[in-house]
């Protein structure tokens, strides 16, 4: 049951009792607040730093009245779906198990696949989202286009399946007339995700004209967002999430590692490198085998280039929580910030990977992965700049702006108190 549907009775009661003690000239007890709402919006790609390099004053107004982290990190590695799903759980990647944008699980001998419905198959999603935990204490949650709200078994009251190409400011649109169904039809979660930041910084690389017209653009859409809540009397009591997934790396053609020039992978899947299109350029590589050839294959890679790290299971960085019990690699490969893996069997001609100016899934502690977090609204104090966090923390800061009992995540009560400037308190 959710906070605010435990308050309304107690409320009502006090002020029923003081009513019948008039005589007493004891004052009504105020009205309740109306009920908090979160708007989240997904921002794919947005450096922590990118409105510090380029106009976006719709953004960097919402940071002078809220709070702005110095960054977010993002989980490991830092891709897309990995990211916007911890998001979304306050889950590590072993604990929710989206490894990777196509993960590989060993047990079941499969890789996630958008083409056969993955995005809708709870086999590949674990964990409960914040949208979730909002329906099951009785708030409406409307979210479209956020990784994970197509799962069987956990969409929201409103969720669409993903559609790349449909207008951004359809989206807009759309998501605002959320907000004019009757009260009892709008949503009290509210999310949406915009692509447009990073496909166009693969092409172009950041730091580019490119970048600041693409930060330009989703900047109008957060404005077009903020004027329409406020236009429709919500904005005081809307908490706005603005989040990325990950930062942005500039990456060439000139920066690749061959693996296989480097040691013989023979024995070892690469399930990274075996898409349609054969060897890609990868900023990591999740691999697979048994003991004896990871083993050969480690000693073969280990301290063989200068921008490279591999890991054996047992040894990978502790901030990097992949080892889920069927999908965590045996292997992990990945190149520094800014530098490819792959085989030499790659077309380093064709046009899609000559074309790769930027790229991300680099650690995720580094600076070029950072990720943008914004938060306005009741539960952020204005004008903070605390230091960075862990996106796994979102959750819990939503939690809190919504009134409802969060599930259990990986989160750190202590970092959503310190975010919010001790309004949303750790018990």
């Amino acid at each position: 049951m959710s906070v605010r549907t435990l308050a309304t009775p107690l409320i009502l009661g006090v002020t029923s009792m003081l009513a019948g003690c008039a005589s007493l000239e004891t004052p009504v007890a105020e009205a309740p607040a109306e009920d908090p709402i979160v708007l989240m919006i997904g921002l794919d790609g947005l450096r922590y730093d990118a409105i510090d390099r380029h106009a976006a004053p719709n953004l960097s107004a919402l940071a002078a009245r809220g709070t702005r982290p110095q960054s977010m990190y993002p989980v490991m590695p830092s891709k897309t779906f990995v990211n916007f799903y911890s998001i979304a759980t306050g889950l590590y990647p072993e604990n929710h198990g989206m490894l990777s944008n196509a993960p590989y699980d060993r047990e079941a001998d499969i890789m996630f696949s958008n083409r056969n419905g993955d995005a809708q198959n709870p086999f590949w999603w674990s964990g409960e989202p914040i949208w979730q935990t909002a329906e099951n204490q009785g708030l409406r949650a409307h979210v479209m286009f956020w990784l994970g709200s197509e799962v069987e078994g956990q969409r929201p009251t409103v969720w669409h399946p993903y559609e790349h190409n449909k207008p951004y400011e359809d989206r807009v649109e759309e998501v605002l007339a959320w907000f004019d169904a009757p009260a009892d039809g709008q949503p009290d979660f509210a999310a949406v995700y915009f692509d447009h930041v990073d496909s166009v910084i693969h092409r172009s690389g950041p730091f580019t004209e490119e970048e600041g017209e693409a930060v330009a653009r989703v900047d109008s859409l957060v404005g077009a967002l903020v004027d329409g809540l406020e236009a429709r009397g919500l904005l005081e009591r809307t908490n706005i999430f603005i989040v990325s997934d990950h930062g942005m790396a500039p990456t060439s053609t000139d920066r690749v590692i061959m693996l296989d020039e480097l040691a013989d992978l023979s024995g070892l899947y690469m399930p990274d490198f075996l898409g349609p299109f054969g060897a890609g350029l990868e900023p990591y590589a999740h691999t697979y085998g048994d003991e004896a050839v990871v083993e050969r294959v480690y000693n073969a890679l280990n301290g063989a280039h200068e921008h490279l790290s591999v890991y054996r299971r047992q040894d990978v960085p502790a901030h990097y929580h992949i080892d889920h019990p069927t999908r965590g690699p045996d292997l992990f490969i990945v190149g520094d910030p800014g530098w490819h893996v792959s085989l030499s069997s790659a077309n380093l001609d064709n046009p899609y990977l000559a074309g790769l100016q930027g790229n991300h899934g680099f650690d995720n502690y580094s600076e070029e992965m950072g990720a943008t977090f914004i938060g306005a609204g009741p539960i952020f104090p204005a004008g903070a700049r605390p230091d960075s966090f862990e996106n796994v923390n979102v959750y819990g800061l939503i939690a809190c702006a919504l009134g409802i009992e969060p599930a259990a995540t990986d989160g750190d009560p202590a970092e959503v108190a310190r975010i919010s400037g001790g309004r949303c308190p750790a018990e």
